[in-house]
């Protein structure tokens, strides 16, 4: 029996993963673990997939298509060197692209897939996706949701009986889903979502934040056209994932607009004051997740984080509040779905699964500064820099400041532990950073940890005015030789599969003012496909001429026309379907 893949095809970023003498492992694609969920054209016309098309998209943006996984199910079409593509003809692209390195890897035919949906997936898009993958020349053996897979991938035991939130934030999806492991079955007891939030949307605010910053300085927007919108967009993605890890991070962007070099500092704080209201939402659905499993937060032992967009600190810290739960993220977020996706793959083909490797660092690192404990004041506070549990190579930085004037050194002392009082953690070492500017208090300062495979702890304090730095690197014990996880077989509910083949549309799209009736008429079109056959020539072609007028009032966004065609349409089809 050949092997049986799983497949974590993202709105961002897709992986594939299968289980290899037990253990499930990712399969690199072209060299990477991720691959962007990106389509595009190359120079000569021949369609490129993941990381070739996404490095291109800033010169051929006309000609590059990514987020596709928003449009599955809806009836929808993208153009793509002058031909039309249904949004599951698009991500059939990607799956045949990661079915392609899985089999270079394995050195066989891959004919065979498990692959994952969100858990707030509706009907159509789980068959949307089945298609995509029978496209993609796929036997699509088993849809499950996301957070399902990212559990069976997660420390689940027989005896380890316990309530899971799985908290998926993605690029262009969110959902959370109870999740209760019992006896090694494991069973989502409720979920909940927004099919339209995730990474994607933070992009979007950072660069709407960028191009206001740069026509106020320099009047011009670098959205006006494709090429300078994909570039700011790609600026703004990497500073985005910078600061999931430093307190600052900036945009820059040489020659953006003719002579225009781009240039903006954007801090974590005036991050997080951005996407809050988003957040906000997501905890808005965890609290209906949870009603709707008639259960409290306190009845949550673990919570674990999903999805790229999960590593925003701003969503930890969140989730700590709300749930009080401890957070689980042993294992990297974005790589989660597909590992469990291969292990359900693994289960279906009757193998044994036995351990997910992962190097971790097993204490907390951090240093000691002046803080609140138990609502008094301290200077022995213990601020964490970089968690337990935290997947190696890590890179975290904080910001701290001194606090009278003109100081001129501070001494950085590392701690090893998990007590609120610095003192009680254990040592892990000390240095000076002298030369200071003498400036009043406040003076900020960057503190970085980075630890690497082999243990080895770098501490650089930066003084963020002047760029007056030290580096001291120091030995830290951390889990490098790496933990075995052990999964046991489970058993996963099957989701809804079909057909789920459609039209063709000529370029449907939501509207604030004609949503509704760019509803109706997709409604309509699916009602008259299924009568088209049986309809003599005379009604099919008003039929056809009726679909092709409203596709062009949607296109000129006339919504009063619009309606006069659903309701002719509608007329017709009353007495087709009768």
């Amino acid at each position: 029996m050949g092997h049986l893949v799983g497949i974590d095809l993202g709105t961002t970023n897709s992986e594939v993963a299968v289980v290899v003498d037990g253990t499930p492992r990712i399969i690199p694609v072209d060299g990477e673990l991720i691959m962007p969920s990106c389509v595009g054209l190359d120079g000569q016309g021949e369609i490129i997939v993941g990381r070739e098309a996404k490095n291109q998209m800033l010169l051929r943006p006309e000609e590059t298509i990514l987020s596709v996984k928003r449009l599955m199910g809806e009836e929808s079409s993208l153009i793509l060197g002058g031909k039309e593509y249904r949004p599951e003809e698009i991500s059939a692209l990607i799956l045949g692209k990661l079915r392609d390195a899985a089999a270079a890897y394995l050195g066989e035919e891959i004919d065979a897939a498990v692959i994952t949906v969100p858990a707030y997936f509706d009907d159509r898009q789980r068959k949307a996706t089945r298609v995509a993958g029978e496209l993609a020349g796929l036997e699509v053996r088993r849809i499950i949701n996301e957070p399902t897979a990212a559990a069976l991938a997660y420390d689940v035991e027989k005896r380890n009986n316990q309530i899971i939130l799985v908290y998926d934030l993605g690029g262009g999806t969110f959902d959370v889903s109870l999740v209760v492991v019992e006896n090694g079955v494991v069973e989502v007891k409720s979920s909940h979502g927004d099919t339209r939030l995730g990474g994607d949307d933070f992009d979007h605010l950072l660069m709407d934040y960028v191009a206001e910053k740069c026509r106020e300085k320099h009047g011009v927007d670098p959205r006006a056209d494709s090429r300078g919108r994909n570039r700011l967009w790609s600026a703004v993605e990497k500073a985005k994932r910078e600061l999931s890890d430093h307190h600052y991070a900036t945009i820059r962007e040489e020659y953006l607009d003719g002579d225009l070099n781009l240039v903006e500092e954007i801090s974590r704080t005036t991050y997080e004051e951005m996407i809050g209201p988003l957040l906000a939402k997501t905890i808005d659905c965890v609290h209906a997740c949870l009603r709707d499993a008639a259960m409290l937060p306190g009845a949550v032992d673990r919570i674990l984080l999903v999805g790229g967009a999960s590593r925003t600190p701003l969503v930890a810290e969140l989730m700590t509040r709300e749930m009080r739960a401890a957070i689980n993220d042993e294992i990297n977020p974005e790589l989660i779905v597909a590992l469990g996706a291969a292990i359900q793959g693994g289960v279906i083909n009757g193998l044994q699964t036995s351990a997910v490797l992962v190097d971790i660092t097993p204490h907390t690192f951090g240093t000691r500064a002046c803080g609140e404990i138990e609502g008094g004041f301290s200077l022995d506070c213990f601020c964490p820099v970089i968690r337990r549990n935290t997947p190696l190579p890590a890179s975290k930085s904080e910001l701290f400041a001194t606090m009278v004037d003109n100081q001129e050194s501070i001494e950085v002392r590392i701690y090893q532990g998990e007590e609120p009082l610095a003192s009680a953690n254990r040592l892990v070492g000390d240095f000076r950073v002298d030369g200071l500017a003498p400036v009043p208090a406040g003076n900020e300062l960057v503190l970085t940890l980075r630890l690497d495979l082999d243990g080895i702890l770098a501490v650089t304090a930066t003084e963020k005015s002047t760029g007056l730095s030290k580096t001291v690197h120091m030995e830290a014990t951390t889990a490098a030789e790496g933990r075995q996880r052990p999964v046991e077989e489970v058993l996963a509910n099957e989701a809804a599969a079909g057909d789920g083949h459609e039209d063709r549309d000529g370029g449907l799209d939501d509207d604030s003012e004609g949503r509704e009736e760019i509803a109706r008429a997709r409604e309509l079109r699916r009602r008259a496909a299924k009568v088209r056959d049986s309809a003599d020539e005379t009604d099919a072609d008003e039929m056809k001429a009726l679909i092709a007028a409203g596709r062009e009032a949607i296109a000129a966004r006339q919504w009063e026309r619009l309606e006069e065609l659903n309701e002719s349409l509608a007329d017709l089809l009353f007495y087709l379907e009768d």
